[in-house]
């Protein structure tokens, strides 16, 4: 019976090794009466959501009332009180990682995400190379690191809290290079910290007076706050992203009159 649920399992393209194979068995075939409804039922109930060596992601709050996304594989399960299993447990309460870029943190299974749900992952080949490089053909290249000479890319990964895109080849297209895009939007948000504080504070400041549009050496305070919104959208916050907006509307009215 086991080998027929998960001959089962795989029929319907899922990985027999996250299912708690008995319990399905159980639930559907000996307890059960092997209907369509209670076979759905048992597989949902046994599916087995976290395993170690997953790549998840983890929200930990910091100073000034900063949030971060952090990312790294589940190192091991612990009990509510931190302490380790002395055997393996169907159902554990908690996992351990070390996510590169913080401390280690022991989080309840309920609070993890699976690293993959943070990010679009667009397969369609016309999608993937759209604005490719004229001296390449209008093809993409996977830039996961292959040296001189990297394959097409065949993905195109997008971090959705930041939009930043990056294109891997399927090879490449693993948990960890996925979670360095989502980094490097960490180290733009640390980077940017006084600059989202200032605008907390005071949205203002981003509708303030231009500079002079054609030189570099001419901008004001407001312009290089318009400027930061425009390349980090994701940035900024919530008051100042809508002040901005109406500031760019007035300006388009002005210009059309």
């Amino acid at each position: 019976m086991r080998e027929s649920a998960r001959e089962y399992l795989e029929g319907e393209g899922r990985d027999p090794e996250r299912y708690n194979i008995d319990g399905i068995v159980r639930d559907a075939w000996v307890d059960g009466n092997g209907s369509d409804e209670v076979w759905k039922a048992a597989v949902e109930k046994h599916h087995i959501r976290f395993m170690v060596g997953d790549w998840v992601r983890i929200t930990v709050e910091v100073e000034d009332g900063f949030t971060e996304h952090h990312y790294g594989p589940i190192e091991n399960f612990r009990k509510p009180d931190g302490n380790f299993y002395r055997r393996n447990v169907a159902k554990p309460y908690a996992a351990f990682l070390h996510p590169e870029y913080t401390r280690s943190h022991v989080v309840p299974l309920s609070e993890l995400v699976a690293e993959v749900e943070d990010f679009e992952i667009v397969t369609e080949c016309s999608q993937v190379h759209e604005g490719g490089p004229r001296h390449n053909y209008g093809v993409y290249q996977c830039i996961g690191g292959h040296g001189p000479y990297p394959p097409p890319a065949t993905v195109m990964v997008i971090h959705k809290v930041s939009g930043r895109k990056k294109r891997f080849c399927d090879a490449c297209n693993t948990p960890e290079k996925r979670a360095g895009l989502a980094d490097e939007a960490l180290m733009y948000q640390r980077n940017a910290k006084q600059t989202i504080l200032k605008l907390r504070a005071n949205a203002e400041l981003i509708t303030g007076p231009t500079g002079d549009p054609f030189s570099s050496y001419d901008k004001t305070e407001a312009d290089v706050y318009r400027e930061f919104a425009d390349t980090f959208p994701w940035l900024v916050p919530a008051k100042a992203a809508e002040v901005y907006a109406a500031w760019k509307e007035q300006q388009g009215a002005h210009a059309a009159a």
